[in-house]
């Protein structure tokens, strides 16, 4: 099948960061995909559970269903309506591909329906490999969707997630990394200084707050893990990522 003809573009948004979105809640007649570029949105989708969405999730509503979406924090988005032959995976997908989904977005700065078409294609091929890509290890989905929801608390824990899960750390570990390629703690890791990143460039925020927002217990230690991760130190980083 010829790649366009997988899917037809009703129509598409690409937006800047906004405090909040038009509308808080809406229903579509055709699927509808939204992703968050920075930033980080609640939603609940008709039938799914509710959850949190940050950069690298993709949020699917089927025809006829309802998508409720509130920001948490402020965010620049992608939207689109779309029918297509293909079954999107319905609620949050964590993509496994951020380099493409980060060239993917990079390519909408064109404004071409052409694009935006394959962008959105894309978005849902990946989605649908990410859901296949750890056949019935629902146990890894919740974790992760478990991590991204709550990566801000300095009390969350990987062995007391584990035992919720109902399987020993090593368990958890194992089958973790066979789905994402890294453990639970450098995954969580990651998710973590992307944040701070993300507070660097785009807040004034002290270090103290930014740990505070980002699962750290004090500025020192986040500024000795974020000088190990990048060699620069946090205040090296925000000079040169604003200039």
């Amino acid at each position: 099948m010829y790649f366009f003809d997988m899917l037809t573009l009703d129509g598409y948004l690409l937006a800047p960061r906004r405090k909040q979105f038009s509308l808080a809640v809406d229903t579509y007649e055709t699927w509808s995909l939204l992703l968050p570029r920075t930033g980080a949105f609640a939603f609940e989708v008709s039938g799914v559970p509710r959850g949190v969405a940050t950069f690298g999730d993709v949020v699917i509503c089927p025809p006829g269903g309802v998508l409720w979406r509130r920001m948490q924090r402020p965010t620049a988005f992608f939207h689109a309506r779309f029918s297509t032959v293909l079954e999107p995976p319905v609620g949050r997908t964590r993509l496994l591909d951020l380099d493409r989904l980060r060239a993917d977005l990079t390519m909408l700065d064109d404004h071409t329906e052409l694009i935006a078409t394959h962008v959105v294609t894309d978005l849902v091929l990946m989605a649908s490999r990410a859901q296949r890509a750890a056949p019935g290890d629902e146990l890894v989905l919740q974790a992760t969707a478990y991590l991204h929801d709550h990566f801000d608390s300095p009390d969350l824990s990987l062995g007391d997630l584990a035992d919720e899960l109902g399987i020993s750390s090593a368990q958890f570990s194992r089958r973790f990394k066979t789905t994402h390629g890294v453990t639970p703690a450098d995954y969580l890791r990651r998710i973590r200084l992307r944040r701070v990143r993300e507070l660097l460039t785009e807040t004034d925020a002290t270090l103290q707050t930014i740990a505070e927002r980002t699962g750290y217990r004090s500025a020192f230690y986040l500024s000795r893990v974020f000088s190990t991760e990048t060699g620069r130190s946090p205040s090296q980083y925000r000079q040169t990522a604003r200039v």
